[in-house]
């Protein structure tokens, strides 16, 4: 709570790095890092209420991208900026390369993070923030999961023709949000158990992917 959060703003900081001496970065945050699941239970281990603050922060961050610069697809950046006025995703370069703000390799964990917090609390904000990328996703790609692309612009331009485990994963938490995604699901988890074996993806790719399967396959613990 003292080196990682913003105290004025109650938004994941991109590191205890992040000071007022740069506000660019001290305003900044990283959707990946929306362990909303973990704030809650910190909450609870250290009577704490600001984690709820701050899983509060998250969901309200999350509303504000998905209704104004991702409203077709519900993706999420990598990045976001101006987390203490008006929030939106950042521009290339901010911190890492020139898909900072797209849902790239930093945001494809997000799908994982809201669909874990729904499974394991029932919040129904992370049901409704999943559930946008969910239908789109299915009917951007026509259901076929060798269509998603490892990395979107948030008006769903695919960024690459490729996929592996490293998006697909994630996505595969996010399906469980809802019964009616089953068949996407299974499709899902085939592609992960059959196309991408451990071996074959690097370390980025194959930690995500043993993550997901923990929760997929139901071995989760909620935190």
């Amino acid at each position: 709570m003292q080196d990682e959060i913003n105290p004025q703003t109650n938004a994941v900081k991109l590191g205890d790095w992040c000071t007022t001496d740069n506000l660019n970065y001290y305003y900044g945050t990283r959707s990946s890092d929306f362990i909303t699941s973990h704030f809650k239970t910190f909450a609870n281990a250290t009577n704490n209420s600001n984690w709820n603050l701050v899983a509060d922060e998250c969901y309200d961050l999350i509303n504000k991208i998905q209704k104004n610069q991702s409203a077709t697809t519900g993706l999420m950046p990598d990045f976001i900026i101006n987390t203490n006025t008006n929030p939106v995703s950042a521009g290339q370069n901010y911190l890492e390369d020139i898909y900072d703000g797209d849902y790239y390799y930093n945001a494809c964990r997000f799908p994982w993070r809201i669909g874990t917090d729904y499974l394991t609390s029932g919040d129904s904000r992370a049901k409704t923030a999943i559930n946008k990328i969910n239908h789109w996703l299915i009917s951007s790609t026509g259901g076929n999961v060798n269509n998603i692309s490892n990395g979107y612009r948030l008006n769903g331009t695919p960024i690459y023709t490729w996929n592996d485990a490293t998006f697909i994963a994630p996505f595969a938490v996010g399906a469980m949000a809802d019964t009616s995604n089953q068949e996407w699901l299974n499709s899902l988890y085939s592609k992960l158990i059959n196309d991408n074996e451990f071996q074959n993806g690097d370390y980025y790719s194959n930690t995500i992917k043993l993550l997901s399967m923990i929760v997929i396959s139901g071995n989760f613990w909620n935190p």
